[in-house]
């Protein structure tokens, strides 16, 4: 089979489902919208300007022009499938492209910021029309593309889960005595909200023994960076920039409680991938995050922005190490259930092989 991903060339989460599809054997083809790095397969680069000097962040018009290289490249490749990612950049491609077999997996807040807009509900409109499934990653998200009037039986609830066994870690009682080490790895944009984070933790200086550790990289970095140096907290946090998903796994196992202020999220792998290294989660209390988090239970839960009760939280789990060490194995069983990525992506396939099959009938 020869399947067609498209996406942002940075989108993180598009690296999973070319992996995948590649190790099963199919010719595997990725079209970058902006500039990639490697992905291990051909990679088409459907963008203009200069690598070195691109900013997609201050320049999303340059999507326009990609959607339009994109649908030349895909005319060329002629692959049996077109998978694109991300409802707004991935899903504007599609209009072009126009491929019969095209599929597009919402992520989160493609779809919770663009359903803002009523000329972004529009566009979404006819882009979902367009495309013969739609994959989404929640309950909640599968509700809003219902809401833009989608065919149920188009929408697809698969959640792509994580290798588990890569991330999984077995954890000692010693390993949350003492100091709490925190970890983000969210991107530095504003709905992830990490200056709810940061204005908890500056409430804890001085009460709580934490160090926070911040992964990524995004608009706002330059901004949270002074917010430290403001406010004094630099020996207390550490941005370690963009790290690879691989390199991520031995970061986990270094920290032991990891936190997301998100305002907006559908199935957040960095969740997932958290609660199987047995990492202590603290999350906002949106409905992607409720599914697999119970309060108090499993995880702490704390509402979206409210950085008082977020501190709430972090003292807490800093007082009762019982609450972090019933959490780790019916979190990492949780997530071995059903976050399994073998499993959902199979699924992923069998959409694949239905659309050949349907198209050969014709």
């Amino acid at each position: 089979m020869k399947i067609c991903f498209v996406s942002s060339g940075t989108f993180e989460h598009v690296q999973p489902y070319i992996d995948y599809f590649k190790d099963l054997g199919h010719e595997i083809y990725f079209v970058a919208l902006s500039p990639s790095p490697d992905r291990g397969v051909k990679i088409i680069p459907a963008y203009i300007g200069k690598g070195e000097k691109y900013n997609i962040d201050t320049q999303k018009w340059k999507y326009i022009f990609s959607a339009f290289k994109a649908r030349t490249a895909v005319k060329k490749i002629q692959p049996d499938i077109v998978h694109a990612h991300y409802a707004t950049s991935g899903g504007f491609a599609t209009l072009l492209i126009n491929h019969p077999n095209t599929i597009l997996t919402v992520h989160g807040s493609d779809v919770n910021e663009a359903i803002k807009s009523p000329y972004w509900k529009i566009l979404l409109k006819i882009i979902f029309r367009r495309c013969k499934f739609i994959t989404v990653v929640s309950q909640e998200l599968e509700q809003k593309v219902l809401s833009l009037g989608i065919d149920k039986i188009k929408i697809k609830n698969i959640n792509i889960g994580i290798d588990f066994d890569k991330f999984y870690y077995k954890r000692g009682n010693r390993e949350y005595a003492g100091k709490l080490k925190i970890i983000c790895n969210r991107s530095f944009k504003p709905v992830y909200d990490h200056e709810t984070l940061l204005k908890g933790l500056l409430l804890l200086r001085g009460k709580v023994n934490y160090h926070l550790t911040l992964l990524g990289d995004g608009p706002l970095k330059d901004k949270l960076i002074q917010f430290v140096n403001d406010n004094g907290l630099e020996s207390y946090v550490s941005f370690y920039g963009r790290i690879p998903n691989e390199k991520q796994i031995d970061i986990f196992r270094k920290n032991n409680i990891y936190i997301s202020s998100s305002k907006s999220d559908g199935t957040s792998l960095s969740l997932l991938e958290a609660m199987a290294a047995g990492l202590f989660p603290i999350v906002t209390d949106i409905p992607g995050n409720k599914f697999w988090i119970s309060n108090k239970f499993n995880g702490l839960l704390f509402p979206v922005g409210n950085f008082r009760l977020l501190a709430d939280c972090i003292e807490k789990v800093s007082l009762n190490n019982d609450l972090i060490q019933g959490s780790i194995t019916s979190n990492q069983q949780l997530i071995r259930l059903k976050g399994n990525r073998e499993v959902n992506m199979n699924e992923i396939e069998g959409l694949y092989f239905q659309l050949i099959k349907a198209q050969h009938r014709i």
